[in-house]
């Protein structure tokens, strides 16, 4: 029997309408995880109006209820935001981003500790960079990696301000660290813990007085080793680091009242075969959904994959990078030649549900060579930071997200 060429086109077309939708039924049955649904919800009923836009804002962007990625730079730790030149610090990493690229990056993080214990007045300065450029319309990102308390007391931070390898599990004696002391109200430890939350929280709260919603990302990549809040010491897993978290969550939440902060969970990438001894599932230490508003994992990789981008969706919650950028002490890192434009590249073909992601800070290795992690510091940011589905400073809309009262 002979088929026409117009019947054969006709049939190929209806063979190829119910393929295409087999197709997607058996994607949609297969690989639900592949399909955004962040809560719009703040973990907190008593959140600001502004935490409460925030965190809708967000969830619009991993869901693509609306297009692009806000880009961020972290500009340093303690009180380095305020250096006026180097390798971190608003000055050199955010003015001069302006005056290269013509525009500011969406976020722009710190972290409050790290480096050094800062002292409530150099909170209070790092917090006026903070309240500007919020109030000129950017998101705030502060990132907390607490000095260990077993080390330092804090009864004293003006004379003893610490290292930044205090942070560290390898800075010193490990010995005498048991992480339930610090929940333990018996403990003496537990008043050090308090003495460090109420600094912070002092800190925070200065923020929240002037409605900057603030994504607290504290105590991150605790499913590595290289913290000493990620140690593998008694009991050997990962409950009193949810504890830790949880009590600090109520402690904030609560008893400081802070509504201003949305709570960003942040650990590194899954293991290889051969990091399984040093580093956990990154589900391990999820505090639960209701402690939790964003999870943003790290990257650090020349290719800028990232490695857990489907089981982060499975939170549903709004996800995020915190830390990305090129592999440290390799070629591109030490030479600051990352094409930035890899950024939008992949975050639009291959991660599109990431709603921010955020550069590091560059840093010396004190060896007479540097990392060059910040967006300033490498290739094509005037071009990056121009792309349509980059979203910078002016490009934020979190307040049309905000709901009448």
């Amino acid at each position: 029997m002979r088929v026409s060429i117009k019947n054969f086109h006709n049939f190929l077309q209806i063979f190829i309408v119910i393929f295409c939708r087999i197709l997607l039924c058996s994607l949609a049955l297969i690989a639900p995880s592949l399909l955004a649904s962040a809560t719009t919800t703040p973990s907190n009923p008593e959140a600001t109006q502004q935490a409460k836009a925030v965190q809708a804002y967000l969830a619009a962007l991993t869901n693509n209820d609306i297009d692009g990625v806000i880009a961020g730079q972290n500009v340093g730790h303690s009180d380095d935001i305020g250096n006026p030149s180097g390798l971190s610090g608003f000055s050199p990493l955010i003015d001069e981003l302006k005056k290269k690229a013509g525009q500011m990056p969406g976020i722009i993080g710190v972290d409050y500790e790290h480096n050094q214990i800062a002292t409530p007045e150099q909170l209070h300065n790092v917090n006026a960079y903070l309240i500007n450029y919020w109030k000129q319309g950017g998101l705030i990102s502060i990132n907390w990696s607490p000095h260990n308390p077993w080390w330092n007391d804090e009864k004293d931070i003006e004379k003893k301000p610490g290292i930044w390898s205090d942070s560290r599990s390898n800075g010193g004696d490990m010995g005498n660290v048991n992480l339930k002391e610090l929940l333990d109200p018996k403990s003496p430890m537990r008043k050090i813990w308090l003495r460090k939350l109420d600094r912070i929280a002092a800190a925070l709260n200065e923020l929240q007085r002037e409605n900057v919603v603030v994504l607290w990302r504290p105590m991150q990549e605790m499913n590595g080793s290289w913290f000493w809040w990620g140690i593998n010491s008694p009991p050997k897993d990962s409950e009193i680091y949810i504890a830790i978290w949880r009590d600090m969550y109520a402690y904030f939440t609560h008893t400081k009242q802070l509504n201003n902060l949305l709570w960003v969970y942040s650990p590194n990438p899954s293991p290889s075969i051969f990091e399984r001894s040093l580093i956990k599932a990154p589900l391990s230490f999820y505090p639960g959904d209701e402690f939790v508003d964003v999870v943003a994992g790290t990257a650090y990789n020349d290719e800028l994959n990232i490695k857990d981008y489907e089981l982060y969706l499975k939170f549903a919650k709004p996800i995020a990078i915190a830390e990305y950028g090129p592999k440290a002490g390799e070629s591109i890192s030490r030479k600051g030649s990352l094409d930035t434009l890899l950024y939008a590249k992949r975050l639009q073909e291959d991660y599109p549900a990431i709603a921010y992601w955020m550069s590091w800070s560059s840093w010396s290795n004190g060896d007479g060579t540097q990392e060059n992690q910040a967006l300033i510091h490498n290739k094509n940011v005037k071009e990056l930071l121009a792309a349509p589905t980059v979203i910078t400073r002016n490009r934020v809309e979190w307040q049309s997200y905000v709901k009448p009262i």
